[in-house]
């Protein structure tokens, strides 16, 4: 195989060409795939957040009795607790797509 930049005769299996270091289309295709599982994984991680955070509402509103005041300090606890964690999932998600699309593979 030949670079596409210089023209040199690179080996097939390479990632860079070893005379001006420019990327391969190889190297490329590596790049793109691993790219979009890290951003899939950091898409079901936010996702799974949200659907614990919901399960412990659930099991909090089943463990206390309506009206009290136990009911209401929970809710109160979980309401900014949920908040705060889909705030900050929400960033680190927004970070990690952001880093991915602006990585670059030259």
């Amino acid at each position: 195989m030949f670079c596409q930049k210089c023209g040199a005769e690179i080996d097939d299996e390479a990632a860079f060409c070893q005379r001006c270091g420019n990327a391969t289309n190889k190297n490329i295709i590596e790049n793109t795939t691993a790219n979009d599982e890290n951003e899939s994984k950091a898409i079901i991680g936010f996702v799974m957040g949200l659907f614990l955070g919901l399960i412990g509402l659930i099991i909090g509103l089943c463990l206390y009795k309506d009206g009290t005041l136990s009911r209401k300090t929970f809710l109160k606890g979980w309401a900014w607790t949920f908040a705060t964690v889909c705030i900050i999932s929400f960033l680190v998600t927004f970070a990690i797509s952001l880093q991915i699309h602006n990585t670059s593979v030259y």
